[in-house]
């Protein structure tokens, strides 16, 4: 059985997964997002570094 790494991984380099601090507003953009949409609250990268 082979599994496609794309449907259960769908990780890009060129997109980054962002989480707010504040509310927990989940977003992926392929720019650098600075606020939440939702609150205007702190996010950060939760993207996973891939070895």
């Amino acid at each position: 059985m082979v599994l496609h790494n794309t449907e259960l991984d769908p990780y890009s380099p060129e997109e980054r997964y962002y989480e707010c601090l504040s509310c927990g507003t989940r977003r992926t953009s392929t720019e650098h997002v600075a606020a939440c949409a939702e609150c205007d609250g702190e996010v950060r990268n939760i993207a996973v570094a891939r070895e």
